[in-house]
Protein backbone atom coordinates (compact mmCIF):
# COMPACT_ATOMS: atom_id res chain seq x y z
CA UNK A 1 0.00 0.00 0.00
CA UNK A 2 1.60 3.15 -0.76
CA UNK A 3 1.74 6.69 1.28
CA UNK A 4 -1.46 8.09 -0.75
CA UNK A 5 -3.45 4.75 -0.10
CA UNK A 6 -2.28 5.12 3.57
CA UNK A 7 -3.61 8.00 3.82
CA UNK A 8 -7.23 7.66 2.39
CA UNK A 9 -7.46 4.67 4.97
CA UNK A 10 -6.43 7.03 7.96
CA UNK A 11 -9.42 9.22 6.53
CA UNK A 12 -11.57 6.68 6.62
CA UNK A 13 -10.46 4.77 9.88
CA UNK A 14 -10.46 8.80 11.50
CA UNK A 15 -14.25 9.19 9.89
CA UNK A 16 -15.28 6.29 11.60
CA UNK A 17 -13.77 6.64 14.66
CA UNK A 18 -14.53 10.36 15.13
CA UNK A 19 -18.69 9.79 16.19
CA UNK A 20 -17.11 8.09 19.60
CA UNK A 21 -16.17 11.53 20.79
CA UNK A 22 -19.64 12.25 22.81
CA UNK A 23 -20.19 15.08 24.99
CA UNK A 24 -23.54 14.57 27.10
CA UNK A 25 -22.77 16.24 29.72
CA UNK A 26 -22.71 20.40 29.91
CA UNK A 27 -19.38 21.17 30.88
CA UNK A 28 -17.82 24.33 29.90
CA UNK A 29 -16.85 23.98 26.07
CA UNK A 30 -18.77 21.18 25.30
CA UNK A 31 -20.71 22.62 22.91
CA UNK A 32 -18.13 23.77 21.36
CA UNK A 33 -16.56 19.96 21.36
CA UNK A 34 -20.11 18.59 19.59
CA UNK A 35 -19.52 21.36 17.14
CA UNK A 36 -15.52 20.54 16.54
CA UNK A 37 -16.44 16.56 15.89
CA UNK A 38 -19.09 17.47 13.35
CA UNK A 39 -16.71 19.97 11.70
CA UNK A 40 -14.31 17.06 11.58
CA UNK A 41 -16.56 14.24 10.11
CA UNK A 42 -17.32 16.67 7.65
CA UNK A 43 -13.98 18.09 6.73
CA UNK A 44 -13.09 14.20 6.19
CA UNK A 45 -16.23 13.54 4.60
CA UNK A 46 -16.67 16.83 2.27
CA UNK A 47 -12.70 17.08 1.43
CA UNK A 48 -10.37 15.25 2.89
CA UNK A 49 -10.87 11.77 1.43
CA UNK A 50 -12.34 12.81 -2.02
CA UNK A 51 -9.07 15.05 -2.34
CA UNK A 52 -7.07 12.42 -0.92
CA UNK A 53 -8.07 10.00 -3.22
CA UNK A 54 -7.85 12.14 -6.38
CA UNK A 55 -5.20 14.63 -6.17
CA UNK A 56 -5.83 15.51 -10.00
CA UNK A 57 -9.64 16.29 -9.28
CA UNK A 58 -10.91 19.93 -10.35
CA UNK A 59 -10.07 22.46 -7.58
CA UNK A 60 -12.89 23.79 -5.72
CA UNK A 61 -12.83 27.64 -4.72
CA UNK A 62 -15.40 28.73 -2.50
CA UNK A 63 -16.57 32.23 -2.69
CA UNK A 64 -17.30 33.22 1.32
CA UNK A 65 -17.38 36.10 3.38
CA UNK A 66 -19.95 38.49 5.91
CA UNK A 67 -23.27 39.56 5.34
CA UNK A 68 -23.69 42.12 1.91
CA UNK A 69 -20.21 41.73 1.09
CA UNK A 70 -21.21 40.78 -2.93
CA UNK A 71 -20.44 37.20 -2.73
CA UNK A 72 -22.86 36.17 -5.38
CA UNK A 73 -22.50 39.52 -7.52
CA UNK A 74 -18.67 39.04 -7.39
CA UNK A 75 -19.48 35.55 -8.98
CA UNK A 76 -21.64 36.62 -11.74
CA UNK A 77 -18.99 39.49 -12.32
CA UNK A 78 -16.30 37.00 -12.69
CA UNK A 79 -18.41 34.14 -15.00
CA UNK A 80 -19.96 37.71 -17.20
CA UNK A 81 -23.61 36.00 -16.65
CA UNK A 82 -26.56 35.94 -14.18
CA UNK A 83 -25.62 32.19 -12.33
CA UNK A 84 -26.28 32.91 -8.90
CA UNK A 85 -28.74 34.93 -7.07
CA UNK A 86 -28.05 37.96 -5.07
CA UNK A 87 -29.93 37.44 -1.45
CA UNK A 88 -32.47 40.78 -1.22
CA UNK A 89 -33.52 39.61 2.34
CA UNK A 90 -31.52 39.08 4.95
CA UNK A 91 -31.12 36.44 6.38
CA UNK A 92 -30.97 34.85 2.75
CA UNK A 93 -31.63 31.37 3.16
CA UNK A 94 -30.89 29.59 -0.05
CA UNK A 95 -28.86 26.78 -1.90
CA UNK A 96 -25.55 27.47 -2.32
CA UNK A 97 -24.58 27.49 -5.73
CA UNK A 98 -21.65 25.66 -7.23
CA UNK A 99 -20.56 26.43 -10.71
CA UNK A 100 -17.93 24.10 -13.05
CA UNK A 101 -17.18 23.08 -16.15
CA UNK A 102 -19.44 20.25 -17.60
CA UNK A 103 -16.60 18.55 -17.96
CA UNK A 104 -16.11 18.58 -14.60
CA UNK A 105 -19.85 17.83 -13.25
CA UNK A 106 -19.43 14.03 -13.03
CA UNK A 107 -17.10 14.80 -9.96
CA UNK A 108 -18.94 17.41 -8.44
CA UNK A 109 -22.58 15.42 -8.83
CA UNK A 110 -20.83 12.41 -7.66
CA UNK A 111 -20.73 11.52 -3.63
CA UNK A 112 -17.26 12.00 -3.34
CA UNK A 113 -17.80 15.92 -2.85
CA UNK A 114 -19.77 17.34 -0.07
CA UNK A 115 -22.38 14.14 0.11
CA UNK A 116 -24.57 15.36 2.98
CA UNK A 117 -26.15 17.63 0.33
CA UNK A 118 -29.05 16.95 -1.95
CA UNK A 119 -27.87 17.62 -5.35
CA UNK A 120 -30.27 20.52 -7.69
CA UNK A 121 -30.86 21.66 -10.71
CA UNK A 122 -32.47 24.86 -9.56
CA UNK A 123 -31.66 27.13 -6.74
CA UNK A 124 -33.84 26.94 -3.66
CA UNK A 125 -34.70 28.33 -0.26
CA UNK A 126 -32.82 24.96 1.36
CA UNK A 127 -29.54 25.43 2.28
CA UNK A 128 -29.12 21.68 2.59
CA UNK A 129 -29.34 21.73 -1.09
CA UNK A 130 -26.21 21.82 -3.68
CA UNK A 131 -28.04 23.80 -7.08
CA UNK A 132 -24.97 22.51 -9.50
CA UNK A 133 -24.49 24.89 -12.56
CA UNK A 134 -22.54 23.47 -15.57
CA UNK A 135 -21.20 26.40 -17.11
CA UNK A 136 -18.81 26.04 -20.68
CA UNK A 137 -17.22 29.40 -20.48
CA UNK A 138 -15.52 28.36 -16.74
CA UNK A 139 -12.54 26.90 -17.75
CA UNK A 140 -12.03 23.01 -16.73
CA UNK A 141 -10.19 22.45 -13.63
CA UNK A 142 -11.80 24.84 -11.53
CA UNK A 143 -15.07 25.41 -9.81
CA UNK A 144 -16.41 28.14 -7.93
CA UNK A 145 -18.96 27.59 -5.10
CA UNK A 146 -21.29 30.95 -4.13
CA UNK A 147 -21.22 29.95 0.10
CA UNK A 148 -23.82 31.15 2.54
CA UNK A 149 -23.01 34.27 4.68
CA UNK A 150 -20.29 33.39 7.35
CA UNK A 151 -22.48 35.56 10.08
CA UNK A 152 -25.47 35.18 8.82
CA UNK A 153 -28.30 35.33 11.74
CA UNK A 154 -30.24 31.88 10.94
CA UNK A 155 -27.80 29.05 12.29
CA UNK A 156 -28.07 26.03 9.29
CA UNK A 157 -26.34 29.61 6.84
CA UNK A 158 -23.88 29.73 9.44
CA UNK A 159 -22.91 26.32 9.91
CA UNK A 160 -22.85 25.62 5.98
CA UNK A 161 -20.87 28.62 5.14
CA UNK A 162 -18.22 26.65 7.64
CA UNK A 163 -18.80 23.42 6.19
CA UNK A 164 -18.28 24.14 3.00
CA UNK A 165 -15.09 26.67 3.61
CA UNK A 166 -13.19 23.31 5.16
CA UNK A 167 -13.92 21.46 2.00
CA UNK A 168 -12.77 24.23 -0.25
CA UNK A 169 -9.26 23.74 -1.75
CA UNK A 170 -8.92 27.86 -2.08
CA UNK A 171 -10.76 30.35 -0.66
CA UNK A 172 -11.68 33.22 -2.02
CA UNK A 173 -13.04 35.65 0.72
CA UNK A 174 -14.85 38.37 0.52
CA UNK A 175 -15.24 41.91 2.41
CA UNK A 176 -15.67 45.17 1.97
CA UNK A 177 -13.49 48.10 3.20
CA UNK A 178 -15.92 49.21 5.87
CA UNK A 179 -16.01 46.07 7.30
CA UNK A 180 -12.52 44.59 6.74
CA UNK A 181 -11.49 44.37 9.83
CA UNK A 182 -14.87 42.91 11.79
CA UNK A 183 -13.90 40.03 13.88
CA UNK A 184 -16.36 36.94 12.25
CA UNK A 185 -14.08 37.11 9.02
CA UNK A 186 -10.80 37.20 10.77
CA UNK A 187 -11.91 34.07 12.70
CA UNK A 188 -12.38 32.09 9.47
CA UNK A 189 -8.95 33.29 8.28
CA UNK A 190 -6.97 32.51 11.30
CA UNK A 191 -8.49 28.74 10.46
CA UNK A 192 -7.21 29.44 6.90
CA UNK A 193 -3.62 30.17 8.50
CA UNK A 194 -3.83 26.81 10.72
CA UNK A 195 -4.68 25.09 8.00
CA UNK A 196 -2.27 26.71 4.94
CA UNK A 197 -5.18 27.02 2.81
CA UNK A 198 -4.60 28.95 0.02
CA UNK A 199 -6.52 32.48 0.31
CA UNK A 200 -7.57 35.21 -1.82
CA UNK A 201 -9.06 37.73 -0.16
CA UNK A 202 -11.49 40.70 -1.90
CA UNK A 203 -11.90 43.87 -0.66
CA UNK A 204 -15.36 44.81 -2.22
CA UNK A 205 -17.01 48.38 -2.66
CA UNK A 206 -13.69 49.70 -2.34
CA UNK A 207 -13.98 53.57 -2.60
CA UNK A 208 -11.34 54.70 -5.17
CA UNK A 209 -9.10 56.73 -3.38
CA UNK A 210 -8.98 54.73 -0.42
CA UNK A 211 -7.92 51.81 -2.29
CA UNK A 212 -3.84 52.18 -1.21
CA UNK A 213 -4.50 52.30 2.33
CA UNK A 214 -7.15 49.80 2.78
CA UNK A 215 -4.87 47.17 0.70
CA UNK A 216 -1.70 48.28 2.63
CA UNK A 217 -3.43 48.13 5.59
CA UNK A 218 -5.30 44.23 4.93
CA UNK A 219 -2.02 43.01 3.66
CA UNK A 220 -0.49 44.13 7.34
CA UNK A 221 -3.31 42.26 9.04
CA UNK A 222 -3.20 39.28 6.78
CA UNK A 223 0.62 39.06 7.49
CA UNK A 224 0.51 39.69 11.08
CA UNK A 225 -1.99 36.56 11.27
CA UNK A 226 0.03 33.95 9.44
CA UNK A 227 -1.32 34.90 5.80
CA UNK A 228 1.35 36.81 4.07
CA UNK A 229 0.84 35.33 0.81
CA UNK A 230 -2.61 35.34 0.49
CA UNK A 231 -3.51 36.92 -2.87
CA UNK A 232 -5.15 40.43 -2.24
CA UNK A 233 -7.24 42.28 -4.43
CA UNK A 234 -9.59 45.46 -4.23
CA UNK A 235 -12.85 46.21 -6.06
CA UNK A 236 -13.56 49.93 -6.45
CA UNK A 237 -16.97 50.99 -4.94
CA UNK A 238 -18.72 51.89 -8.65
CA UNK A 239 -22.39 51.32 -10.65
CA UNK A 240 -23.03 47.61 -12.00
CA UNK A 241 -23.51 47.51 -15.28
CA UNK A 242 -26.92 47.50 -16.76
CA UNK A 243 -26.69 43.63 -16.46
CA UNK A 244 -25.79 43.81 -12.62
CA UNK A 245 -21.72 42.97 -13.16
CA UNK A 246 -19.28 44.70 -12.00
CA UNK A 247 -17.29 46.02 -14.73
CA UNK A 248 -14.70 43.67 -16.04
CA UNK A 249 -11.83 46.01 -15.59
CA UNK A 250 -12.47 45.73 -11.85
CA UNK A 251 -12.72 41.89 -11.61
CA UNK A 252 -9.97 40.88 -14.49
CA UNK A 253 -7.11 40.86 -11.66
CA UNK A 254 -8.94 38.11 -10.45
CA UNK A 255 -10.15 35.85 -13.73
CA UNK A 256 -6.86 36.14 -14.59
CA UNK A 257 -5.78 34.18 -11.38
CA UNK A 258 -8.19 31.87 -11.04
CA UNK A 259 -7.70 30.81 -14.82
CA UNK A 260 -3.93 30.52 -14.38
CA UNK A 261 -4.96 28.03 -12.09
CA UNK A 262 -7.52 25.91 -14.02
CA UNK A 263 -5.24 26.06 -17.17
CA UNK A 264 -2.17 25.28 -15.19
CA UNK A 265 -1.77 21.29 -13.76
CA UNK A 266 1.26 21.60 -11.77
CA UNK A 267 -0.57 24.89 -10.21
CA UNK A 268 -3.55 22.88 -9.45
CA UNK A 269 -1.75 20.14 -7.50
CA UNK A 270 0.29 22.74 -5.67
CA UNK A 271 -2.89 24.22 -4.39
CA UNK A 272 -4.07 20.44 -3.27
CA UNK A 273 -1.12 19.51 -2.15
CA UNK A 274 -0.39 22.44 0.11
CA UNK A 275 -4.25 22.62 1.20
CA UNK A 276 -4.24 18.86 2.15
CA UNK A 277 -1.39 18.47 3.77
CA UNK A 278 -2.31 21.67 5.78
CA UNK A 279 -5.58 20.66 6.89
CA UNK A 280 -3.86 17.05 7.24
CA UNK A 281 -1.98 19.05 10.12
CA UNK A 282 -4.56 20.84 11.76
CA UNK A 283 -6.48 18.12 12.84
CA UNK A 284 -3.53 17.25 15.27
CA UNK A 285 -4.58 19.60 17.91
CA UNK A 286 -8.29 19.12 17.04
CA UNK A 287 -8.11 15.74 18.06
CA UNK A 288 -6.20 16.36 21.16
CA UNK A 289 -8.87 18.80 21.82
CA UNK A 290 -11.85 16.38 21.45
CA UNK A 291 -9.25 13.58 23.52
CA UNK A 292 -9.29 15.64 26.43
CA UNK A 293 -13.01 16.90 25.96
CA UNK A 294 -13.97 13.05 26.39
CA UNK A 295 -12.00 12.29 29.09
CA UNK A 296 -13.26 15.61 31.05
CA UNK A 297 -16.48 13.91 30.72
CA UNK A 298 -15.45 10.41 31.71
CA UNK A 299 -14.23 12.22 35.08
CA UNK A 300 -17.57 14.16 35.46
CA UNK A 301 -19.62 11.16 34.73
CA UNK A 302 -17.39 9.34 37.36
CA UNK A 303 -17.57 11.95 39.72
CA UNK A 304 -21.31 11.50 39.97
CA UNK A 305 -21.18 7.84 39.98
CA UNK A 306 -18.62 7.92 42.89
CA UNK A 307 -20.95 10.52 44.45
CA UNK A 308 -24.32 8.00 44.18
CA UNK A 309 -22.11 5.01 45.04
CA UNK A 310 -20.79 6.73 48.48
CA UNK A 311 -24.25 8.03 49.72
CA UNK A 312 -26.14 4.50 49.44
CA UNK A 313 -23.23 3.17 50.62
CA UNK A 314 -23.41 5.38 53.87
CA UNK A 315 -26.85 4.38 54.10
CA UNK A 316 -26.16 1.10 53.90
CA UNK A 317 -22.89 1.45 57.29
CA UNK A 318 -26.27 3.58 58.79
CA UNK A 319 -28.62 0.55 58.83
CA UNK A 320 -25.72 -1.58 59.71
CA UNK A 321 -24.67 0.32 62.91
CA UNK A 322 -28.21 0.76 63.77
CA UNK A 323 -28.62 -2.86 63.87
CA UNK A 324 -25.36 -3.89 65.90
CA UNK A 325 -24.63 -0.88 68.38
CA UNK A 326 -27.61 -0.99 70.55
CA UNK A 327 -30.03 1.62 68.93
CA UNK A 328 -32.46 -1.35 68.32
CA UNK A 329 -32.66 -2.27 71.76
CA UNK A 330 -35.54 0.25 72.39
CA UNK A 331 -39.05 1.22 72.35
CA UNK A 332 -41.61 -1.81 70.70
CA UNK A 333 -38.68 -4.70 70.06
CA UNK A 334 -37.96 -3.80 73.66
CA UNK A 335 -40.69 -3.92 75.16
CA UNK A 336 -42.26 -7.53 73.09
CA UNK A 337 -38.69 -8.88 73.92
CA UNK A 338 -40.04 -8.42 77.88
CA UNK A 339 -43.32 -9.57 77.34
CA UNK A 340 -42.23 -12.63 75.70
CA UNK A 341 -39.26 -13.19 78.52
CA UNK A 342 -40.03 -11.35 81.64
CA UNK A 343 -38.18 -9.58 83.91
CA UNK A 344 -36.84 -9.22 87.33
CA UNK A 345 -36.75 -12.52 89.46
CA UNK A 346 -36.40 -14.26 86.00
CA UNK A 347 -33.01 -12.58 84.90
CA UNK A 348 -31.97 -12.78 88.74
CA UNK A 349 -31.83 -16.26 88.82
CA UNK A 350 -30.33 -16.95 85.38
CA UNK A 351 -27.07 -17.77 86.35
CA UNK A 352 -28.76 -20.47 89.12
CA UNK A 353 -30.81 -21.91 87.07
CA UNK A 354 -29.54 -22.35 83.68
CA UNK A 355 -29.30 -25.60 84.01
CA UNK A 356 -33.69 -25.35 84.64
CA UNK A 357 -34.07 -23.83 81.64
CA UNK A 358 -35.93 -25.84 79.84
CA UNK A 359 -38.65 -26.40 82.19
CA UNK A 360 -39.23 -22.06 81.61
CA UNK A 361 -38.52 -21.73 78.17
CA UNK A 362 -41.52 -24.40 77.28
CA UNK A 363 -43.56 -22.13 78.60
CA UNK A 364 -42.48 -19.31 76.10
CA UNK A 365 -43.12 -22.15 73.67
CA UNK A 366 -46.70 -21.90 74.76
CA UNK A 367 -46.57 -18.49 73.91
CA UNK A 368 -45.78 -18.62 70.45
CA UNK A 369 -47.90 -15.11 69.24
CA UNK A 370 -45.73 -13.54 72.04
CA UNK A 371 -42.77 -14.15 69.78
CA UNK A 372 -44.51 -13.26 66.74
CA UNK A 373 -44.91 -9.93 67.97
CA UNK A 374 -41.40 -9.61 68.73
CA UNK A 375 -40.67 -10.42 64.79
CA UNK A 376 -43.05 -7.76 63.96
CA UNK A 377 -41.52 -5.12 66.28
CA UNK A 378 -38.08 -5.82 64.74
CA UNK A 379 -39.44 -6.00 60.94
CA UNK A 380 -41.46 -2.75 61.87
CA UNK A 381 -38.76 -1.21 63.45
CA UNK A 382 -36.03 -2.15 61.29
CA UNK A 383 -37.48 -1.57 58.35
CA UNK A 384 -38.02 2.52 59.27
CA UNK A 385 -34.33 2.99 59.72
CA UNK A 386 -33.85 1.26 56.45
CA UNK A 387 -36.34 3.69 54.39
CA UNK A 388 -35.31 6.48 56.54
CA UNK A 389 -31.20 5.89 55.14
CA UNK A 390 -32.54 5.14 51.61
CA UNK A 391 -34.45 8.34 51.99
CA UNK A 392 -31.71 10.22 53.01
CA UNK A 393 -28.92 8.29 50.16
CA UNK A 394 -31.47 10.20 47.56
CA UNK A 395 -31.62 13.55 48.90
CA UNK A 396 -28.11 13.59 49.92
CA UNK A 397 -27.45 12.54 46.27
CA UNK A 398 -29.25 15.14 44.52
CA UNK A 399 -27.83 17.77 46.59
CA UNK A 400 -24.23 16.66 45.93
CA UNK A 401 -25.03 16.50 42.01
CA UNK A 402 -26.67 19.73 42.38
CA UNK A 403 -23.94 21.32 43.21
CA UNK A 404 -22.42 21.14 39.44
CA UNK A 405 -24.49 22.60 36.72
CA UNK A 406 -24.61 19.46 34.71
CA UNK A 407 -25.68 17.29 37.73
CA UNK A 408 -28.34 20.06 38.40
CA UNK A 409 -29.90 19.42 34.79
CA UNK A 410 -29.80 16.02 35.61
CA UNK A 411 -31.79 16.25 39.11
CA UNK A 412 -34.35 19.24 36.86
CA UNK A 413 -34.97 16.96 34.54
CA UNK A 414 -35.60 13.78 37.15
CA UNK A 415 -37.11 15.98 40.20
CA UNK A 416 -37.69 12.18 41.86
CA UNK A 417 -34.19 11.10 42.02
CA UNK A 418 -34.26 13.30 45.18
CA UNK A 419 -36.60 11.12 46.91
CA UNK A 420 -36.67 7.46 47.31
CA UNK A 421 -39.04 5.44 45.11
CA UNK A 422 -42.41 5.06 45.91
CA UNK A 423 -41.65 1.52 46.03
CA UNK A 424 -39.07 1.34 48.14
CA UNK A 425 -40.91 1.30 51.37
CA UNK A 426 -42.58 -1.87 50.19
CA UNK A 427 -39.03 -3.15 49.44
CA UNK A 428 -37.42 -2.30 52.13
CA UNK A 429 -40.08 -4.11 54.35
CA UNK A 430 -39.99 -7.05 52.43
CA UNK A 431 -35.55 -7.16 52.57
CA UNK A 432 -35.97 -7.12 56.18
CA UNK A 433 -39.00 -9.83 56.23
CA UNK A 434 -36.67 -12.17 54.35
CA UNK A 435 -33.56 -11.19 56.47
CA UNK A 436 -35.68 -12.78 59.72
CA UNK A 437 -36.88 -15.75 57.31
CA UNK A 438 -32.97 -16.03 56.87
CA UNK A 439 -31.94 -15.88 60.68
CA UNK A 440 -35.35 -18.98 61.32
CA UNK A 441 -33.37 -20.94 58.96
CA UNK A 442 -30.04 -20.63 60.35
CA UNK A 443 -31.32 -21.35 64.05
CA UNK A 444 -33.31 -24.25 62.47
CA UNK A 445 -30.67 -25.67 60.60
CA UNK A 446 -28.28 -25.73 63.29
CA UNK A 447 -30.91 -26.92 66.16
CA UNK A 448 -30.96 -30.27 63.89
CA UNK A 449 -28.52 -32.00 65.71
CA UNK A 450 -29.20 -34.78 67.40
CA UNK A 451 -27.50 -33.11 70.84
CA UNK A 452 -29.53 -30.33 70.45
CA UNK A 453 -32.66 -31.29 68.87
CA UNK A 454 -34.58 -31.72 72.27
CA UNK A 455 -33.04 -28.25 73.67
CA UNK A 456 -33.88 -26.12 70.35
CA UNK A 457 -37.60 -27.76 70.30
CA UNK A 458 -38.09 -26.74 73.90
CA UNK A 459 -37.97 -22.76 72.65
CA UNK A 460 -39.00 -23.11 68.91
CA UNK A 461 -37.85 -21.68 66.04
CA UNK A 462 -39.20 -18.31 66.50
CA UNK A 463 -38.07 -17.22 69.75
CA UNK A 464 -34.45 -18.49 69.13
CA UNK A 465 -34.62 -16.55 65.84
CA UNK A 466 -35.77 -13.71 68.06
CA UNK A 467 -33.12 -13.99 70.69
CA UNK A 468 -30.37 -14.52 68.15
CA UNK A 469 -31.32 -10.67 66.15
CA UNK A 470 -31.44 -9.61 69.84
CA UNK A 471 -27.79 -10.56 70.48
CA UNK A 472 -27.21 -9.30 66.66
CA UNK A 473 -28.61 -5.79 68.10
CA UNK A 474 -26.59 -6.57 71.38
CA UNK A 475 -24.18 -3.60 71.68
CA UNK A 476 -24.97 -0.68 73.83
CA UNK A 477 -22.84 1.74 71.98
CA UNK A 478 -26.17 4.16 71.09
CA UNK A 479 -28.11 3.82 74.45
CA UNK A 480 -28.16 6.42 77.00
CA UNK A 481 -27.20 5.64 81.09
CA UNK A 482 -30.48 4.57 81.72
CA UNK A 483 -30.69 1.85 78.98
CA UNK A 484 -27.79 0.71 78.90
CA UNK A 485 -28.75 -1.58 82.28
CA UNK A 486 -31.91 -2.89 80.23
CA UNK A 487 -30.44 -3.94 77.29
CA UNK A 488 -27.77 -5.11 78.59
CA UNK A 489 -29.54 -7.49 80.58
CA UNK A 490 -31.97 -8.39 77.96
CA UNK A 491 -29.23 -9.10 75.74
CA UNK A 492 -27.42 -10.88 78.05
CA UNK A 493 -30.93 -13.33 78.27
CA UNK A 494 -31.15 -13.52 74.52
CA UNK A 495 -27.49 -14.74 74.80
CA UNK A 496 -27.54 -17.31 77.57
CA UNK A 497 -30.78 -18.49 76.20
CA UNK A 498 -29.32 -19.71 73.02
CA UNK A 499 -25.82 -21.06 75.02
CA UNK A 500 -27.90 -23.24 76.51
CA UNK A 501 -29.01 -24.51 73.39
CA UNK A 502 -26.03 -24.37 71.25
CA UNK A 503 -23.40 -23.10 72.80
CA UNK A 504 -21.09 -20.33 73.17
CA UNK A 505 -18.68 -20.94 69.81
CA UNK A 506 -21.88 -21.31 68.51
CA UNK A 507 -23.98 -18.67 68.96
CA UNK A 508 -21.14 -16.23 68.57
CA UNK A 509 -20.93 -17.64 64.78
CA UNK A 510 -24.62 -17.28 64.45
CA UNK A 511 -24.05 -13.85 65.34
CA UNK A 512 -21.79 -12.93 62.59
CA UNK A 513 -24.10 -14.86 60.32
CA UNK A 514 -26.92 -13.30 60.82
CA UNK A 515 -24.99 -9.53 60.51
CA UNK A 516 -23.77 -11.20 57.31
CA UNK A 517 -27.17 -11.80 56.15
CA UNK A 518 -28.42 -8.66 56.92
CA UNK A 519 -26.05 -6.37 55.63
CA UNK A 520 -26.68 -8.51 52.23
CA UNK A 521 -30.31 -7.54 52.21
CA UNK A 522 -29.51 -3.98 52.99
CA UNK A 523 -26.89 -4.14 50.34
CA UNK A 524 -29.01 -5.51 47.90
CA UNK A 525 -32.62 -3.03 48.51
CA UNK A 526 -30.23 -0.34 48.71
CA UNK A 527 -28.53 -1.41 45.36
CA UNK A 528 -31.89 -1.64 43.68
CA UNK A 529 -32.35 2.20 44.54
CA UNK A 530 -28.64 2.87 43.43
CA UNK A 531 -29.22 1.64 39.90
CA UNK A 532 -32.13 4.44 39.35
CA UNK A 533 -29.26 6.76 39.10
CA UNK A 534 -26.69 4.49 37.57
CA UNK A 535 -29.08 4.00 34.61
CA UNK A 536 -29.30 7.69 33.86
CA UNK A 537 -25.49 8.09 33.93
CA UNK A 538 -25.14 4.62 31.80
CA UNK A 539 -27.30 6.40 29.19
CA UNK A 540 -24.79 9.62 29.40
CA UNK A 541 -22.11 7.44 29.44
CA UNK A 542 -19.28 8.10 26.91
CA UNK A 543 -17.51 5.15 25.43
CA UNK A 544 -14.34 4.72 28.00
CA UNK A 545 -12.11 3.71 25.28
CA UNK A 546 -12.92 6.52 23.41
CA UNK A 547 -9.66 8.54 24.19
CA UNK A 548 -7.61 5.73 23.40
CA UNK A 549 -9.37 4.82 19.80
CA UNK A 550 -9.28 8.53 19.34
CA UNK A 551 -5.54 9.03 20.17
CA UNK A 552 -4.60 5.32 17.80
CA UNK A 553 -6.96 6.98 14.54
CA UNK A 554 -4.54 10.27 15.30
CA UNK A 555 -1.00 7.78 15.36
CA UNK A 556 -2.62 6.27 12.37
CA UNK A 557 -3.29 9.55 10.32
CA UNK A 558 0.44 11.57 11.09
CA UNK A 559 1.87 7.87 10.05
CA UNK A 560 -0.02 8.43 6.72
CA UNK A 561 0.68 11.25 6.37
CA UNK A 562 4.46 11.03 6.75
CA UNK A 563 4.53 8.49 4.15
CA UNK A 564 2.22 10.44 2.07
CA UNK A 565 3.92 13.65 2.00
CA UNK A 566 7.64 12.36 2.30
CA UNK A 567 8.43 13.47 -1.16
CA UNK A 568 5.93 16.11 -1.63
CA UNK A 569 5.99 19.79 -0.82
CA UNK A 570 3.58 22.76 -0.36
CA UNK A 571 4.83 25.68 -1.83
CA UNK A 572 3.02 29.16 -1.69
CA UNK A 573 1.56 30.43 -4.91
CA UNK A 574 3.39 33.29 -6.12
Amino acid sequence: MNGAQQLVEAFKNLDATVPVAQFPLPLDGAESLRSLAGSISHQVRDYLLPRASRLDAPLLAVVGGSTGAGKSTLVNSLLRAQVTKPGVLRPTTKSPVLVCHPDDEAWFRSEHVLPDLVRTDTQLHDSRALHIVAFPDLPPGLALLDAPDIDSIDDANRSLARQLLLAADLWLFVTSAARYADAVPWGYLASAAERNIVVSVVVNRCPPGAITDVGSHLAQMLAERGLASAKLFAVPERALTPDGLLPMGDVSGIRQWLAHLAAASEARAQVAVQTLAGSVRSLDPQLSELIDGVARQDEALAELRAQSVANYRFAAEEVSKAASDGTMLRGEILSRWQDLVGTGEFMRSIEERIGMIRDRISGWFRGEPKAEAVQVAISDSLSAVLVEAGEGAAESTAVAWSRTRWGREIIAAEPSLARASEAFPEAAAEAIRAWQSDVLRLVEEEGRGKRRKARFLAIGTNVAGAALIIVVFAATGGLTTAEVGIAGGTSLLAQRLLEAVFGEDEVRRLAVEAQRLLRDRVDAVLANELTRFGTILDALAVDEQAPAKLAEAADRLRSAARAAFDDLTAPELS
